[in-house]
């Protein structure tokens, strides 16, 4: 195995723990795939080198174009289609994790508008009232925070890739 099939196999490694093992395998391997291709790939490709079949290339790869990860290219003279990572693939995966902490934020702000007044709360409860509403608190600060903070990123992220690009 070169260096670079090292890397690239510790890259979808990353990827699965990133998923918490939910995500699927094979479209993690695909993803990594794309990401050191310098060309676009056929699924026959992208099965021959991963060694799976490529129908299930076919399935996994249509989920990351979907995603908006990767991009569908046809060629004139081939009747093949081939595959290569979107152009903002980076920002793709960043507004999927927004979007999930956006969530727990959206969910976190639920619960603390039902969050009960004190006085109905038994007394041997009030405790664990208290320290469960400052943990609550908690995740909803540090979530806002986050999203103040990452005001106006995805602008600052294609002028500064602009300029790396050049």
């Amino acid at each position: 195995m070169s260096n670079l099939q090292s890397l690239q196999e510790q890259f979808s490694q990353e990827l699965e723990k990133l998923s918490d093992g939910r995500g699927n395998l094979l479209a993690e391997r695909l993803f990594s795939l794309l990401l050191f291709s310098s060309k676009p790939l056929s699924l026959q490709e992208m099965a021959d080198q991963l060694e799976v079949t490529k129908a299930a290339v076919s399935i996994r790869i249509r989920e990351l174009e979907a995603g908006g990860l990767s991009v569908k290219k046809s060629k004139i003279s081939d009747r093949r289609d081939y595959y290569y990572i979107a152009e903002d693939f980076s920002l793709v995966m960043a507004e999927l994790f927004l979007s999930k902490m956006k969530l727990f934020l959206s969910s976190t702000d639920s619960i603390l508008e039902k969050w009960p007044e004190e006085s109905k709360i038994s007394e041997d409860q009030i405790e664990n009232y208290h320290t469960a509403k400052k943990r609550m608190m908690d995740f909803q600060l540090i979530y806002q925070l986050i999203f103040q903070r990452l005001e106006g990123i995805e602008d600052e992220w294609k002028l500064k890739r602009n300029i790396t690009d050049k």
